[in-house]
């Protein structure tokens, strides 16, 4: 190397030492991680064969909760935690990293552990989600207070605005400060053709299990088969409030949430305790999210329903890998609710 940055990487030098079983790169003799896919290069087998586990560490960094193979050359952020991002190069990680500006990492990679996934970023994003809620209940609050100046809509749009601008602020500095400052790349946020297909059916499947979710509840609640009807109703009344509500449930929040709890809050628990646990408790967080327009305890298995919906947007982000099934979902899941809604009255 002339010890001058460039724009893109050249190709690693092959090392001679342990090969990794999974890529089959040379690392050198003490290395216990692959230079090249940050697997855990833990000895030799009988015959000599390097073993190894696989890198899920290092592409983890990737703020992705999947391997991704697919994923194309770029920068991302550093899977070994000593700069701000590394060079991608579609198979493996190079030693070109930035901070302000690219530069030769001089630390072989083979010699630096990747930190555990997931959970970097969490408190940010749980502080967002905690800001969110408190500033949308304030502006419910101080709405009630003063008698609602401009009605429910008004009402709705406000405390929505709140709640976004928590979630938005915290994937925003998120991204900015422990990624490459780009949602797209940080959050998976991405949309394809297909996902529209894929959020129609996605939304289908996620209403029926709403559905039984609240059905153990049908005997407590007498309205209980229809809990948005009672949440929504009090909005969707003249034009206006129409073109609020539609506006709030089917542009605002599809974007907005599936971004913070979906792209950001998911991939790291998921990242730390494994896909059953990080769904499960990314969809309890967006159920509870919706107590926010509290009604009574019909409120209560509005937010259930929200929650089991959530189950079904959280797998679609996780096998795709992308915010784009999840958005579309969402966006059709609020659709049939409004339609519903719609046509009952």
């Amino acid at each position: 190397m002339d010890g001058q940055a460039r724009d893109e990487p050249e190709s690693e030098p092959v090392l001679a030492g342990p090969e990794c079983s999974q890529c089959g790169h040379g690392n050198r003799p003490a290395a216990r991680y692959c230079s090249r896919c940050g697997s855990v290069v833990a000895g030799a087998r009988a015959g000599g064969a390097a073993r190894t586990t696989p890198g899920a560490d290092a592409l983890e960094a990737m703020d992705d909760d999947r391997l991704a193979p697919w994923r194309p050359p770029g920068w991302y952020p550093d899977p070994f935690r000593r700069h701000r991002s590394r060079w991608w190069t579609g198979t493996s990680w190079s030693w070109y990293a930035a901070d302000d500006t690219v530069q030769w990492d001089p630390t072989p990679i083979g010699e630096a552990r990747p930190e555990p996934p997931g959970l970097r970023g969490i408190g940010l994003a749980l502080t967002g989600y905690g800001l969110g809620v408190a500033l949308a209940v304030g502006i419910v609050v101080l709405f009630s207070s003063t008698g609602r100046p401009g009605g429910r809509s008004a009402e709705l749009l406000a405390s929505e605005a709140g709640l976004w601008a928590g979630f938005i602020g915290a994937c925003v500095y998120v991204s900015r400060r422990r990624g490459t400052g780009s949602l797209s790349r940080d959050f998976g946020l991405a949309f394809r053709p297909i996902d529209v297909a894929f959020g129609l059916a996605g939304s289908l499947v996620a209403r029926v299990l709403a559905g039984f979710a609240v059905l153990p509840f049908v005997f407590l609640f007498r309205h209980a088969r229809a809990p948005e009807r009672d949440v929504l109703g009090s909005v969707t009344h003249g034009a206006l409030g129409w073109l609020v509500v539609v506006f709030v449930a089917c542009v605002g929040a599809p974007v907005v949430e599936e971004l913070f709890f979906r792209g950001l809050v998911q991939v790291r628990l998921i990242g730390r305790w494994g896909p059953v646990t990080g769904i499960g408790v990314t969809s309890v967080l967006f159920g509870a999210a919706h107590l926010i327009a509290w009604r009574g305890p019909i409120t209560l298995l509005y937010g259930i329903a929200v929650a089991a919906g959530g189950v079904v947007l959280g797998e679609m982000r996780y096998h795709t890998g992308r915010l784009g099934t999840s958005m579309a979902a969402h966006m059709f899941f609020n659709g049939q609710a409004l339609l519903a809604l719609a046509l009952l009255r």
